[in-house]
């Protein structure tokens, strides 16, 4: 049973004993667990400066939501839904876990908080108590309770290659094989990965990411398989287990893949194929169980051609192929993704804007975003902290982008040159992957579009035949 089934479990056995509803969120103010009614009622997210105020205070009694001081800038202010809540900091051994809430949402249950505080006090406590003996025995962190879904909805949206991406999701969630991820860098690799481990069979282990471009090339054997005591010099005591070990069960994430040393790539195809690792200085093989995802901004292929990457190992990895377009390629996806970092950023700027201007989109729309989703996700933080109203206007854009949409009204050739570009990135790819039928289906995947909107925009700008 993972950590979060088991804290929702308790959560509701604690919910029907005392005919109260719960909730439970981690100290980034994210819903971890709560009761169906709750969540209904009051979503997943509170505003977290009001749990702030609450810091210093092991247990707060909120006897007028909505219209106490604590309560000044939530989206439930002068409206909230609930009509009492308790709610406890939860700190043991100098640790912070989070916030327990128990509410009501009717005038009976109202009285009966009020009437009975210091019994669903003694129950608040005894929660917290299993709680976080659930959390200790399971080794969990309180950073990542509550993140999952927020850290990677965000990658997905409405247009035609990313609801394709969907159905790959959905198709593989039982499957082991090797999956490689290509996208410009910000393109949401790294989440994309995530995704696939948290809704794979290998959620329940440990999800291990390498930055194949941070680490020495002398070091990387020892990193990646691990060595024992002795093994050369300055070698730990009892030796270190290697990132293939420490991912046994679980998913090891070789991210800039292109950049693994290209001495070592026989050696982790050996791994791959017998699912065995060997740790330096060791003679004892071990058997590790890894589902490998890999990643690259590079393509792999053309590195092949200038002998860079191994083709074995290349097929090896990329079983399931996901390309992550750019962002400028599905600006569509701009009326999903503002809202979601929206209200990710919150946390960190201690604003709740949730609302924005038609206007702001259309500016976000008029960008090229060539830093793509991490761009995106700077350009907002930076709105909402400049933003003194409740919603995202033009004038809270960062100055960059203000001017940008200005060139776009008053020139017509800086438009045209935007055209011209995405004309040249499509000669590009049907000049590599060719003018057939094969080469489209190709090269749109490459592009990040459907066949039928490449053959749109082949005719829009009258490419008839290869160039060269």
């Amino acid at each position: 049973m993972s950590t979060i089934t088991a804290i929702t479990k308790i959560i509701h056995t604690f919910s029907e004993l005392l005919q109260i509803e719960i909730a439970y969120f981690n100290h980034e103010g994210l819903l971890v667990s709560s009761t169906e009614e709750y969540k209904k009622k009051k979503g997943e997210r509170v505003y977290l400066p009001f749990f702030k105020k609450l810091y210093e205070h092991p247990i707060t009694f909120v006897h007028k939501p909505g219209h106490m001081n604590m309560c000044h800038g939530c989206h439930f202010q002068k409206s909230c839904p609930s009509t009492a809540e308790i709610i406890q900091n939860m700190i043991q051994n100098e640790r912070h876990y989070g916030y327990l809430s128990f509410v009501s949402f009717s005038k009976d249950k109202q009285q009966k908080l009020l009437d009975q505080q210091k019994d669903f006090m003694y129950w608040m406590e005894k929660l917290k108590e299993i709680i976080t003996d659930i959390i200790h025995e399971t080794n969990y962190s309180t950073s990542k309770i509550g993140t999952k879904l927020k850290q990677t909805e965000y990658i997905l949206g409405n247009s035609y290659t990313l609801q394709n991406i969907k159905e790959i999701l959905k198709n593989m969630k039982s499957s082991t094989s090797s999956i490689v991820i290509t996208g410009e860098t910000g393109t949401g690799k790294s989440l994309m990965a995530k995704l696939i481990h948290e809704q794979s069979m290998f959620q329940r282990g440990d999800f291990i990411e390498i930055n194949c471009a941070s680490i020495p090339e002398s070091l990387f054997e020892s990193e990646l398989f691990g060595y024992e005591e002795g093994a050369f010099t300055g070698a730990r005591k009892k030796g270190k287990p290697g990132y293939f070990e420490m991912a046994d069960r679980g998913t090891l994430f070789l991210d800039e893949v292109a950049d693994l040393p290209f001495h070592l790539q026989p050696k982790l195809l050996k791994v791959l194929q017998d699912g065995v690792v060997q740790r330096i200085g060791g003679t004892l093989p071990k058997k590790v169980n890894v589902r490998i995802i890999a990643a690259s901004n590079q393509p792999l292929e053309k590195m092949i051609d200038s002998k860079q990457f191994r083709p074995d190992l290349y097929y090896r990895l990329n079983v399931i192929p996901i390309h992550l377009p750019p962002l400028r390629e599905r600006k569509e996806d701009l009326q999903r993704l503002v809202p979601l970092l929206i209200e990710k950023l919150q946390t960190r700027t201690g604003k709740f804007i949730q609302t924005f201007t038609g206007e702001f989109l259309a500016r976000l729309k008029q960008y090229h975003w060539p830093g793509n989703i991490r761009e995106l996700e700077n350009v907002l933080e930076y709105s909402m902290n400049m933003e003194k109203s409740g919603q995202l206007t033009e004038s809270s854009l960062p100055v960059f982008l203000q001017n940008h949409s200005e060139m776009l009204r008053s020139s017509p050739k800086q438009h045209g040159a935007l055209q011209e570009a995405e004309k040249e990135s499509i000669i590009q790819k049907l000049d590599y992957y060719g003018y057939d039928y094969e080469g489209k289906k190709q090269a749109a995947a490459a592009l990040g579009v459907s066949v039928r909107t490449l053959y749109r925009k082949m005719d829009k700008f009258e490419i008839l035949g290869p160039t060269k």
